[in-house]
């Protein structure tokens, strides 16, 4: 810690060392109580942060002091506790600092007493056992014993400090909260200064802090080097690569090593793991295995954890859990209004009756900003074989989310986005996804949409191939260039719907409402021999020059480049097939069809639909109520063209399993109507 090599003693006045020892002494044996305390300070705050876990932090629990059992709340615990260890290392270390002087000069004045350099005075034995002491002014010994000496000094003074302070950013960094990691970075930069302005002087008698910092260079370069080396290896990763995914430093940081993860709807997605030079993250994205930025809280039942007498649901409203992994975790009632959950992965969780809404829905309503809105988000989430029944999930952006083989069963997605999202083999029987739900290029393979109401939905380029669309409601809908081959519509209502370049092919539909349709460049489905599929106002026309550039305009507003791209080469496809598909064998056929479809009054028309919609959802294969579900809303509107009073006779039927699992208001709609009409 010391250099012996001093500038020459006769250029210095002799200091009596007895009259020193004395005060190195007693300095020396209070800043050995005070480092002592710090160690346990450090020790102490080392076995709090420990102690915090991905659960605790997403659950926000309070930090629980050992010994003390004081709770803390846990972002005022993490902003607090930096500022204390940065305050009490700044007071030993200057502490030791004046120690050290009076070492050095007690050092420097023996040494008019020793003869020669191979036989230390027998004062030097008297000096206290505080290693500092003897390292800067204790008898000769091995170089093995003084290197012991010298890394004490090292690590519990210059570098524990800075480790835990570092520590106690990336423990708490996939809480995700950029203030509070800001605090850490202050205050672990405060220290870093406070180390080298301040400790420096731990090494050299100089007053100046230049010469002091020279001299320490010269006479001890490995001590020097490691130490600024271990200083900007700490400030690196406080800034550069413990970052909260999106923020600006992240991006700097990603840039710097090259690891810029690819655009993801037109957006740089930063949700990797840490950042550093010549060191990858495991495939998890953890360091070394141990520490994530991302919350990770996996088959845990956080429900059934909450303190008996508690509030049951859970509150994480607003919660940034941004490429969180909560895989088959039970979040069912969560309260997660205004969440996001943008690459959060949520495989098999359960999300029943979660509410993943806007907190201002009418700020949505009135100028279509989610953000403004403070609406739940969870682009390229993975909601795979999920459940979400009964959620409240109003407003929620899920483009590019995977919601595979997922329960979304009665949920509520009103005016919400799913652009490119994936919902092959999913359930959304009874769903309400009206106020205009975003679903362009979304994949409904082998999907379950019975009685979901789909009205004035942009299904534009989207896959229903195969899916179970029965009693569904596709009222203005807009599905230009959708594919729904071998899909099952029977029941279903396509009231002034468009259908452009659609895909039907293989599709059944019978006693489906096609009244208003307007169908051009699209394959018929299979006949529907029964006669109950209305398509008397059906109208086969090609889109006018108004309704080309809206379709068009719509298009160019998908973020997703690739699908953007298929939706403008769909568009050419239009243009450029349209002359060619007036006249052809399909279009004839649409035409000839609507000639055939009863016109009301037709003869028996009423009762015979009446009767098949009726045994449709009362069939024990639909139990469910999905199918009931949405012939009942069919039969609220006025146009309906069957008997609303049989509809709902037959509803409350024992024979009709379906009565059962309706929902409750449109169970409650249909009486008043049946009622009204009754009367």
């Amino acid at each position: 810690m010391t250099d012996r090599a001093r500038l020459s003693p006769e250029t210095e006045t002799p200091v009596n060392p007895y009259s020193l020892l004395e005060a190195v002494n007693s300095s020396s044996d209070t800043a050995h109580t005070g480092w002592l305390i710090f160690l346990a300070i450090m020790t102490y705050l080392v076995i709090a942060v420990a102690g915090v876990t991905h659960e605790a932090l997403l659950l926000e629990t309070p930090v629980q002091l050992p010994i003390l059992q004081v709770k803390i709340q846990l972002k005022q615990f993490f902003q607090f506790a930096p500022i204390v260890l940065v305050l009490f290392h700044l007071g030993i270390l200057s502490q030791l600092v004046l120690l050290a002087r009076k070492a050095l000069e007690f050092d420097q004045a023996i040494r008019y007493l020793e003869l020669s350099n191979k036989r230390t005075h027998p004062l030097r034995l008297e000096v206290h056992n505080f290693f500092l002491v003897q390292a800067l002014a204790g008898p000769q010994r091995s170089a093995v014993m003084s290197g012991f000496l010298n890394l004490i000094s090292w690590l519990t003074i210059v570098i524990l400090p800075v480790v835990l302070l570092l520590y106690m950013q990336v423990a708490f960094l996939p809480y995700h909260d950029v203030t509070t990691t800001w605090i850490n970075r202050i205050f672990l930069t405060l220290d870093i200064a406070g180390i080298l302005l301040i400790g420096v002087f731990l090494m050299r008698a100089e007053t100046s802090f230049f010469q002091a910092f020279l001299r320490s260079t010269i006479t001890h370069p490995l001590s020097v080097v490691a130490t600024v080396l271990v200083l900007m290896v700490a400030a690196y990763l406080s800034y550069f690569s413990a970052t909260v995914p999106g923020e600006r430093l992240d991006r700097i940081g990603q840039r710097l090593t090259g690891l810029v993860s690819p655009a993801v709807g037109g957006k740089v997605q930063q949700g990797g793991g840490f950042a550093l030079p010549f060191v990858n993250a495991s495939s998890d994205g953890a360091l070394f295995g141990i520490f994530r930025r991302n919350l990770v809280v996996t088959d845990s039942d956080l429900v059934a954890d909450r303190d008996e007498g508690a509030d049951k649901s859970l509150r994480l409203r607003g919660r940034d859990l941004r490429f969180a992994k909560l895989d088959r975790t039970d979040l069912s009632g969560a309260d997660l209004t205004g969440a996001k959950l943008d690459g959060a992965s949520l495989v098999g969780a359960n999300l029943q009756n979660v509410s993943l809404a806007c907190a201002e829905p009418d700020v949505v309503l009135l100028s279509n900003n989610r953000v403004k809105g403070r609406c739940a988000s969870a682009k390229g989430a993975d909601f795979s074989r999920a459940k979400l029944g009964q959620g409240k999930l109003w407003g929620i952006d899920l483009d590019g989310a995977k919601l595979d083989e997922a329960l979304v069963e009665g949920a509520e997605l009103a005016n919400a986005s799913l652009v490119g999202a994936s919902l092959s083999n999913a359930r959304l029987d009874k769903a309400d996804l009206t106020g205009g739900v975003r679903a362009e290029g979304a994949n409904f393979l082998n999907a379950s949409l019975q009685g979901a109401d789909l009205t004035g939905a942009q299904l534009q380029l989207a896959d229903f191939s195969s899916a179970s669309l029965q009693g569904a409601l596709l009222n203005f809908a807009r599905l230009d260039g959708a594919v729904l081959r071998d899909a099952s519509i029977e029941a279903a209502s396509l009231q002034n719907a468009r259908l452009l370049g659609v895909d039907m092919t293989g599709m059944k539909m019978t006693g489906s409402d096609l009244r208003g349709a307007a169908v051009w460049m699209t394959q018929p489905p299979t006949w529907d021999s029964t006669g109950l599929t209305d398509l008397s106002q059906l109208v086969v026309r090609a889109p006018d020059e108004q309704e080309r550039a809206a379709m068009k305009g719509r298009m160019e507003q998908i973020a997703d480049p690739e699908l953007r791209q298929r939706s403008q080469e769909f568009v050419a496809q239009v243009a450029a097939q349209d002359a060619k598909w007036s006249g052809s064998l399909d279009q004839q056929r649409w035409q000839s069809w609507i000639g055939a479809s009863p016109v009301p009054p037709a003869l028996n028309y009423t009762v015979d639909l009446t009767t098949y919609l009726t045994k449709l959802m009362c069939s024990a294969r639909w139990s469910n109520g999905g199918v009931a579900t949405g012939i009942a809303r069919r039969a609220l509107a006025p146009q309906f063209r069957g008997d609303v009073v049989s509809v709902y006779d037959g509803l409350r039927a024992t024979s009709c399993p379906a009565a059962s699992t309706m929902p409750e208001k449109v169970m409650r709609d249909l009486s008043s109507t049946a009622e009204t009409v009754r009367n």
